[in-house]
């Protein structure tokens, strides 16, 4: 059974050592693809699409029918007694003639709407980057854990084989053999679970390139780690780089658009309507020209579009409340990321430097103890394994590093 699952494992090896390296950069490039993205510039086009129409007049009205006519069809003709007749058959047209600084204000308003969708997009964008490059790095040290896998395998296999040779001669236990093979399945069963772990992030990683799930990739091991720990907070930089900043600027935009259209609301629309009348009898025939304008500023009407402004006034200042609360609370993540950072980069350099070389020497010196015969097995698998944990945990350290360095990324909208 172990036989077989370390063939699978090196038949998948394999797979992924032939597959196409991609750069961090590449993928993110190719992020643009994903179906939400493209949801936001469908939205952005729609809008714009609606703003076309937006200084469209209402369709004209036209009508026919009777107009002072009698109920008794006989009254309709003329006699010899000197009756004329009475009543006729109308038509009429009437076309409605709106204001234009109303159809201005209302195009504009229109227009600024999809400028929001853009914005979002970019706000979108920003968190599928930060999953795409923590997704990323998480592999990195995915791939970085299996190389420490086979040091360790390939040591244990040394004194397995080691100790094999020297039972029969007395010098070794037998429990001890079983608990450095023990060690062994314990690190092939490591291997699957990381080489699972592998195996989703690649499908994962495809899924934000809207791609097939399975196409086979790797990535490239080297990491760069930034020094933001060492910089300033600049808040002007960060209103300009933030896209939920922007969209609240559009939406003050948009507030601001919407108030000129309410406001325009108080100006007058005007309407003409036409009648032309085909008398009965000897009557001539009649037309109506009338012309006609509404009265918004009638306290009744005016009323409404009044408290929308003031209501929109409101909203605008809600905005920017808004907008103080994200500053605000950016600028103190971005210090306390800088904090950890800090901190992080403090423990892995604890690490390198003191404890993992003194684990090696312990490790280096109980392992020539055992070839001298002066020393147990389970000593020599005990320095291993504690050498062993220590490298994992700087690994840890630097995926903590690395997504603290993506949050950092993430929170100043850096590409």
């Amino acid at each position: 059974m172990i036989r077989t699952i370390i063939i699978l494992l090196i038949l998948s090896q394999n797979l992924v050592l032939n597959a196409q390296v991609m750069q961090l950069d590449t993928i993110l490039s190719a992020i643009d693809n994903n179906p939400e993205l493209q949801m936001y510039d469908a939205q952005a086009n729609a809008l714009n699409t609606y703003a076309k129409g937006a200084k469209a007049w209402e369709a004209p009205q036209i009508g026919g029918g009777f107009w002072m006519t009698p109920y008794n069809p006989s009254m309709w003709k003329a006699d010899n007694t000197g009756y004329n007749g009475m009543g006729s058959f109308m038509i009429q047209g009437q076309q409605m003639i709106p204001n234009p600084s109303k159809l201005k204000a209302n195009q504009e308003y229109m227009r600024s709407m999809s400028a929001v969708e853009i914005a979002n997009k970019n706000v979108a964008r920003n968190e599928l980057f930060a999953k795409a490059k923590m997704t990323y790095y998480e592999w990195v040290i995915l791939k970085k854990k299996l190389n420490i896998l086979d040091e360790q395998e390939q040591l244990i296999n040394y004194v397995i084989k080691t100790s094999e040779i020297r039972y029969p001669y007395q010098q070794e236990k037998l429990n001890s053999i079983y608990k450095a093979k023990a060690n062994l399945a314990e690190i092939q069963n490591t291997r699957i679970m990381f080489e699972s772990e592998i195996n989703w992030r690649r499908v994962y990683l495809n899924q934000l390139m809207n791609r097939d799930k399975f196409l086979e990739f790797d990535v490239d091991t080297s990491i760069t780690i930034q020094n933001y720990e060492q910089l300033k907070s600049d808040t002007s930089t960060l209103i300009v780089s933030r896209s939920d900043l922007a969209a609240i600027d559009k939406n003050i935009q948009i507030s601001k658009y919407k108030q000129q259209y309410e406001r325009s609301k108080l100006k007058p629309d005007f309407s003409i309507q036409y009648g032309h009348m085909f008398s009965f009898g000897n009557n001539a025939n009649l037309f109506t020209l009338m012309g006609m304008a509404s009265i918004p500023i009638a306290p009744w009407s005016s009323k409404m579009y009044k408290s929308t402004v003031m209501g929109l006034h409101y909203e605008i200042q809600g905005y920017q409340k808004q907008k103080d609360a994200i500053i605000n609370e950016a600028t103190g993540t971005l210090e306390s990321l800088k904090f950890r950072i800090r901190s992080q980069k403090q423990q892995i350099s604890m690490y390198n430097k003191s404890i993992i070389p003194a684990l090696e020497k312990n490790h280096k010196t109980s392992l020539l103890a055992y070839e001298q015969n002066t020393e147990d097995l389970f000593v020599v698998l005990e320095a291993l394994q504690a050498l062993q944990l220590s490298k994992m945990e700087v690994l840890n350290k630097q995926q903590e590093l690395l997504n603290l360095q993506v949050e950092y990324e993430k929170t100043i909208e850096q590409k």
